[in-house]
């Protein structure tokens, strides 16, 4: 008996099971917040030169924002804005204020200089943020790309080790220890007093964050039945984009302060300390691990909670069964590794496509999150409608019952355009105030779609590949999007230099992705494979440019067949010709022989 027969003789998933499923999406709830962290304590405010004692109210209290810029910065047509990195080279401390303006209005030409006195940051909307504490602008901006990246670089890190910590100490001591190690980074990171620990830290607290997700993630599909796995891992996941769409509100309340906001980070997950006293362990895993009696404690409360009962029968038919999967398992993973993916021609094809596609969506993704801020209105009413759009997305992921391909193909699809539309309004806006309005709708209607993409990539990458590789493939493609995630940093501070090329680069491997998923088979109203080679037939059989390709090889080898044959026979015709002549002749030489 399988785990869903035992799920039907009790009735269905039990009361039990759902409660705990809910409980256990508080910590995913609050990873959500981290994994959108940068978003706010990295926000980059309007800036500009200090220009000190211009810009002191106290000494020329008349002067406003605009005309301080208009006296000591110099305007760039090209952009249609204000140069933020450099001034005019006015000698200031010449300025004695009283109204006097006369050091900085000479008619001679005053060249530029660099912002030797410190910058000016605007506060309307963030009042103390990284870049503003260590000056990440201009020259430096490389260092918030590059603390951005180590932050990504922690999911990667992260995603390696959770697997074994998940495996040798149990689903649930996971999710303590990765909850733990969430609150205590964040907090530590809140109190870093240089840019070099902050990025040490941030890295440690990446790590924990991306692996709370993943511990929650599984121990909820683990513990439901397989009727609502799909539901239980979906729950999870919009519990991360509510809190997306919490997040800037709390932000906004701390006025963006980091260290404040950091400090929120640290204590929205820390009530799971106490969820994890009234949550039992998996018992999948308690079975795998040779725990047979807590886990048939945990089966008969779940039995219970249906008002059933546990029956020795039925849990010697459990039990039996699990240690034959357990063994399987054991023996598949003996045999097979992540080159076994390449061995085989179009498996090496769906594998280096399985890249790309997961490269590209978490670098979209990530990055168009990122770049919430730098969208035209307020930044907290748009990274608000960015978790929106997400919660929307895995609504979307129903009609993938109707076909993961197309589904996945068209999200891609509309994505890369929308990114591609969004930067084109935005270049041409020239101050319109209705194409900027136009490219930020464009760019979140881009998030929805890449959010879509995202969602549907792991199923899509969990069906194409057969049993005793999954794991290795899902593996493979997640680390993928690790290294796109910490691509996607870069790619961002490209447009700071060339305002066009960022959503161009999103958008045109979305595009290009988009295309590629067309070389997947469809999977919606088939089996799971079970071997490398019925999933190699399977390619062959279901991806349609290669069925079309079989087919045209088919008829050409049948033409060719049928040729060989007409000339197999003429060659006959030819043959039994020249031997009747032969014959003839001879006999004609015999007889003229004979006659004489």
């Amino acid at each position: 008996m399988d785990f869903e027969e035992f799920q039907k003789e009790i009735g269905g998933l039990s009361h039990y099971q759902f409660v705990v499923v809910l409980a256990v999406g508080w910590l995913s709830f609050g990873a959500g917040f981290g994994t959108q962290s940068a978003v706010f304590i990295s926000a980059i405010p309007s800036f500009r030169c200090a220009v000190p004692p211009i810009d002191d109210p106290d000494v020329y209290p008349n002067l406003t924002e605009s005309k301080i810029k208009n006296y000591t910065i110099p305007y760039d047509s090209t952009r249609d804005e204000y140069d933020s990195c450099n001034r005019y080279d006015y000698n200031l401390s010449s300025c004695q204020g009283d109204g006097d303006l006369s050091c900085v209005t000479s008619d001679e030409d005053p060249g530029t200089i660099s912002c030797d006195q410190g910058y000016y940051y605007d506060p309307t909307y963030y009042e103390k943020t990284t870049i503003t504490q260590w000056d990440l602008v201009c020259e430096r901006q490389y260092l918030d790309s590059l603390a951005n990246m180590f932050f990504f670089f922690g999911f990667f890190v992260g995603s390696l080790f959770i697997g074994p910590l998940s495996d040798w100490f149990g689903r649930k001591t996971a999710m303590l220890v990765t909850c733990v190690g969430m609150v205590a980074s964040c907090i530590g990171c809140a109190f870093t007093p240089t840019y070099e620990l902050f990025v040490f830290v941030r890295v440690i607290n990446g790590a924990f964050i991306i692996t709370a997700f993943i511990a929650s993630y599984t121990y909820a599909i683990e513990i439901s039945s397989t009727k609502w796995r799909t539901e239980a891992g979906a729950y999870i996941c919009v519990a991360v984009s509510v809190a997306h769409v919490v997040f800037p509100g709390i932000a906004y309340a701390f006025n963006g302060d980091w260290r404040s906001t950091q400090l929120l980070i640290a204590l929205v997950p820390a009530p799971f300390v106490l969820i994890y006293f009234f949550i039992p362990e998996s018992p999948r895993w308690l079975l795998r691990s040779g725990r047979t009696k807590e886990a048939r404690k945990i089966f008969a409360r779940y039995a219970e909670s249906r008002g059933k009962e546990l029956t020795e029968e039925t849990w010697t038919l459990l039990v039996q069964h699990q240690n034959e999967e357990k063994n399987k398992e054991e023996s598949d993973k003996k045999k097979f590794a992540v080159w076994d993916l390449y061995r085989r021609p179009i498996m090496r094809l769906m594998s280096i496509n399985v890249l790309i596609c997961w490269f590209t969506v978490s670098m979209v993704f990530y990055g168009l999150a990122l770049n919430g801020g730098n969208l035209a209105g307020d930044p907290y009413v748009n990274n608000t409608l960015n978790g929106v759009v997400e919660v929307v997305a895995y609504a979307f992921i129903y009609f993938a019952k109707y076909g993961r391909r197309p589904l996945l193909s068209v999200s891609f699809t509309l994505a890369g355009t929308c990114c591609i539309v969004s930067m084109i309004l935005d270049l041409y806006s020239k101050g319109n105030q209705s194409m900027l309005a136009g490219s930020t709708a464009m760019a979140l209607i881009g998030k929805l779609f890449a959010s879509l993409s995202f969602g549907l990539i792991y199923s899509v990458t969990s069906e194409i590949f057969p049993t005793n590789v999954r794991t290795t493939a899902l593996s493979m493609g997640s680390l993928a999007a690790r290294v796109g995630g910490m691509a996607s940093p870069f790619i961002l501070q490209l447009q700071a230099t060339i305002p066009w090329l960022t959503q161009t680069v999103f958008g045109s491997l979305s595009v290009i992705c988009g295309g590629l998923t067309l070389f997947y088979p469809e999977t919606v109203s088939t089996e799971y494979m079970t071997t490398l080679d019925q999933a190699e037939n399977f390619y062959r059989e279901n991806v349609p440019i290669l069925k079309w390709l079989n087919k045209r090889k088919t008829a050409v080898d049948d033409n060719t067949l049928i040729t060989k044959k007409k000339m197999s026979s003429k060659t006959d015709l030819d043959m039994n010709g020249k031997k009747n002549y032969a014959y003839e002749t001879d006999v004609a030489f015999k007889a003229s022989g004979t006659m004489f």
